[in-house]
């Protein structure tokens, strides 16, 4: 390479002057880095360069090769550059866990051939990996791993890391509360168990009842690790009524289930007089494994208005409207706005309003605001493993292959077409998945107004979101696997009014309850979707849901009638399944209420 600084070749002499390129001395001061950022402007379009340009870079020929080798320099840097992404750790499951267990990898921009998995420094070997894919990678933990970062390196470069916390090195606690009256947790029996299974916490001032107190597990989407104690209780999978987790509470002992969506890590007590002490608990890898991933934050904001009233004397209308819930899926829930006051803000997820004394051309709005945090659900089930009864769970299993209000599941056409749908097959996951399959071969999607009856949806072979979602729930019932209808919205952008939506989760022991949204499996409707060409809509929504769902029930919520001579009233064109939605009491003759949709007020 000629080197434009380097002394005059041999066979010129010394003292004989250099051709005069003035136009090229400022370049040649500035040195070889000015020319070649120079360069890239000049080259982008030949054809309109000035001609001073040209002459200067073919005047300069000492700089000519300089020139090019910086310029390929730069070139192959930036095309390396953009070739690929490095890749991004969304997730780690278990975030506390030991050796010989598999974690699960969650992300994007791992490549379609296997990189390096370091774990805490260590690295597995080849056999350890039993899967590697763009998005997710599934590795046994070596022995020698302790705790430390977990890090995803290709040839593009290495991943942030997320914190592993191997089990064996967990701390044991220190013993006594921190002052007279909190709660306190001495041992949980057994210390380790799968989702569903039923455990005992002892200890002291739980209350004699539960009332508003929770029991709060590590969260299975948890990005960091459930061995550190969160101050944020929204970063813990708390055990719910609406799952029949609670069997019974008292001031020394909770006896509870392992709720959906639980990981190994520390275990608390929440009462209202504040928080016990953590104490490690093990979730065991049951028949398969439930994944959070591409969280979502939405403000919302919706409501019902009442109006045409006929009223002869004092009256009062009491209205029962759905709070966004907080779900393994769906989480941090802050209200931003009610209106008016609530008489009971939270009972059996729904808030209580009293309307008093409504009289002719009255218009009244009840409105909530919400925000929330919701995650797109993932499950990866190996069926071999899914239990064949339901022995740990009987009373859950009993609750949720009942027929109620809304889902006729011991209808003779419903049992007989279930018989059909799931055939031989006893595996209840299999067998979910043969009456999916059948029942969207059966109907199609047409409207039919709110509450049509499962039987009547059979026979017609078409209906809408509650047609779908309640006769898939029926058969399911009729084929004895666990199953609720789950009653909410699809969310749109911001500025958008939502459709009122209605999907079904059921229930598989050692995994909890599993996502599926029967109408979208059969309909092309864009709900955000992964972006995947390979992503088939009947395959994702059969256990999967994405982000786009918001939640206001599980199943039907039992709320309290409020006056023994109280007008009870259910309406099947709400988006929250509850068993009752106003009640009127006094001299109220008829009053005509709407649900005024949800509004999107924002999305982060």
């Amino acid at each position: 390479m000629d080197d434009p600084f380097a002394p005059p070749p041999p066979d010129r002499p010394p003292d004989e002057p250099r051709p005069a390129v003035p136009s090229a001395a400022p370049a040649e001061r500035a040195g070889p880095a000015a020319v070649s950022a120079a360069l890239p402007e000049a080259a982008a379009d030949a054809g309109e360069a000035e001609p001073w340009t040209l002459r200067r870079i073919v005047h300069a020929k000492p700089f000519v090769p300089t020139v090019v080798v910086v310029s390929l320099v730069f070139i192959v840097l930036l095309s390396s550059r953009l070739a690929g992404r490095p890749p991004v750790v969304d997730a780690i499951t278990p975030a506390a866990g030991k050796p010989g267990e598999v974690m699960i990898i969650t992300g994007r921009w791992f490549g379609r051939e296997r990189g390096e998995v370091r774990i805490a420094g260590i690295s597995p070997t080849s056999s350890d990996y039993s899967e590697w894919t763009d998005a997710r990678i599934s590795v046994t933990i070596p022995e020698e791993a302790g705790s430390g970062l977990v890090h995803v390196v290709t040839s593009n470069g290495m991943s942030r890391g997320l914190l592993f916390i191997n089990g064996d090195e967990i701390p044991v606690v220190a013993s006594g509360p921190a002052k007279a009256g909190d709660p306190w947790v001495t041992s949980i029996q057994p210390l380790a168990a799968r989702v569903g299974d039923t455990i005992t916490i002892s200890g002291m001032n739980f209350g004699l009842e539960k009332g508003g107190s929770e029991v709060y597990f590590a969260w299975t989407g948890g990005a960091g690790t459930g061995a550190t104690v969160s101050s944020d209780l929204g970063q813990l999978a708390p055990a719910r009524d609406y799952n029949l987790d609670y069997q019974s509470w008292s001031d020394r002992e909770i006896v509870l289930r392992v709720p959906d969506g639980a990981a190994s890590g520390n275990v608390l007590v929440t009462t209202d007089k504040g928080r016990s002490n953590s104490v490690y608990f093990e979730t065991l890898a049951g028949a398969g494994l439930k994944f959070f991933t591409r969280p979502r934050t939405t403000t919302v904001q919706y409501g019902v208005s009442v109006y045409d009233v006929a009223a002869s004397g004092g009256n009062t209308l009491f209205l029962w409207l759905p709070r966004v819930i907080q779900t393994p899926e769906q989480r941090k829930i802050q209200l931003v706005r009610q209106t008016p006051e609530p008489v009971v803000g939270e009972h059996n997820n729904v808030a209580l309003f009293r309307l008093e004394n409504l009289v002719r051309g009255d218009r009244e709005d009840v409105v909530f605001g919400f925000m929330y945090e919701r995650y797109q659900v993932e499950t990866q089930v190996t069926a071999a493993k899914v239990p064949q009864t339901y022995a740990a769970t009987a009373d859950l299993a009993a609750r949720f292959t009942a027929a109620d209000a809304l889902v006729p599941a011991t209808a003779p056409e419903i049992v007989k077409a279930a018989s059909t749908a799931a055939g031989a097959e006893k595996n209840p996951y299999l067998k979910a998945r043969r009456i999916y399959d059948w029942m969207l071969g059966q109907i199609s999607r047409a409207p039919t107004g709110r509450g049509t009856d499962a039987v009547a949806v059979l026979k017609a072979k078409r209906g809408d979101a509650f047609a779908y979602s309640s006769l898939f729930c029926a058969l399911l019932r009729a084929a004895k696997v666990p199953s609720r209808m789950v009653a909410g919205a699809l969310v749109g952008d911001t500025g958008q009014r939502t459709l009122p939506h209605y999907w079904d989760e059921f229930y598989i022991e050692t995994i909890g309850w599993i996502p599926v949204d029967p109408l979208l499996g059969d309909e092309d409707l864009d709900v955000g979707l992964p972006a995947d060409p390979e992503v088939e809509r009947r395959t994702f929504y059969f256990g999967n849901l994405d982000n786009r769902h918001l939640t206001f029930s599980k199943g039907i919520d039992e709320v309290s009638r409020m006056a023994p001579d109280g007008r009870a009233v259910r309406r099947v064109d709400f988006p929250w399944l509850a068993s009752v939605h106003e009640e009127a009491v006094g001299a109220l003759t008829s009053w005509t209420t709407t649900f005024d949709g949800v509004e999107v007020t924002g999305v982060y």
